[in-house]
């Protein structure tokens, strides 16, 4: 699988991005399990917004032909009989495509889930997501260098950045997109300034 994984890596950039009022969408994945190129897509979610606030949202589960193993019907509470009656990737995947058309994508370790939305992608011979992205895990980690740990879970009770289920995609993605917005409000640390500003995040 050829990788096209467009993140962006300025931080001065994404500022500038967001201030212009472009359309950001925030998305997450739940999936069969973490190797992108064998396991497969259970659940996407998404939300689109802007400066303004949030313009649109996507939700839906995915039927899988691999079965759920207990580590992810507990972490998920999705089951076999949830995802058997749900749409396939081919109906998914497409619709998804054209929801994020024209946006900036936002996701916390954003290289898992573009890499497995794209492996899907292969599979029904779509070529990968084109569009740019930005990475909020790597962006907590140099705006926020004196924390020990950067989960998704922990930096929501961190900031009182509250959702209803961890481990569910549209509820991740609505966290993350909160997340971003609350990122872009913090300083770069004053230690390397202005190597923080101009480093690959």
């Amino acid at each position: 699988m050829k990788e096209n994984l467009r993140l962006i890596t300025s931080f001065p950039e994404i500022i500038k991005m967001f201030e212009s009022g472009i359309s950001f969408c925030a998305f997450d994945t739940e999936s069969t399990g973490i190797d992108v190129k064998n396991e497969n897509l259970i659940e996407l979610g998404a939300v689109k917004f802007s400066k303004h606030g949030i313009q649109d949202t996507f939700q839906s589960l995915v039927s899988s032909p691999k079965q759920l193993s207990p580590f992810i019907k507990e972490l998920t509470g999705l089951n076999d009989k949830i995802l058997s009656s749900a749409p396939t990737p081919a109906v998914i995947i497409p619709k998804f495509i054209e929801f994020i058309s024209g946006t900036v994508l936002v996701a916390h370790n954003a290289q898992f889930d573009l890499r497995l939305v794209n492996a899907e992608c292969e599979r029904l011979n779509i070529g990968p997501i084109k569009n740019k992205g930005i990475d909020t895990l790597r962006l907590s980690r140099i705006l926020l260098p004196e924390n020990q740990c950067w989960k998704l879970s922990h930096l929501s009770a961190q900031f009182n950045l509250q959702t209803e289920d961890f481990h569910r995609a549209y509820d991740d993605a609505l966290c993350c997109a909160k997340l971003f917005l609350h990122l872009l409000t913090l300083p770069l640390p004053k230690k390397n300034k202005k190597r923080h500003a101009e480093m690959k995040i």
